[in-house]
């Protein structure tokens, strides 16, 4: 399966692309696990893609110039990607990118 045909196969979840050279994706991605166990959010709605593994994410329109192994998120509606942010980069602002990504999730 492409990662295209893998993202445009979600109904309705977040992707998270993690990086797993960087602490600060492996750190993103705990702090999204967490949050989503405490909104009662099932995990199987989070798919996890690595970026060393599927390169091709960085040529897509939406991750283009926006793929820096920090742990960036996406919450995807009928197969399309409709928000992205960061969740490892600024570690002071991980309450307010993970609210971020809920609202979109729920909306």
């Amino acid at each position: 399966m492409t990662t295209t045909t893998t993202i445009q196969s979600i109904q309705h979840g977040i992707l998270f692309l993690m990086a797993k050279w960087s602490g600060g994706s492996k750190w993103g991605h705990g702090q999204l696990v967490k949050f989503l166990e405490q909104r009662g959010i099932p995990l199987e709605q989070l798919h996890v893609l690595d970026v060393d593994r599927h390169p091709e994410l960085y040529d897509m329109p939406e991750f283009v110039g926006r793929i820096h192994g920090w742990g960036e998120a996406a919450v995807v509606k009928d197969g399309r990607i409709i928000l992205v942010t960061v969740l490892g980069k600024d570690q002071s602002r991980i309450q307010e990118h993970c609210d971020e990504l809920f609202s979109a999730y729920v909306a």
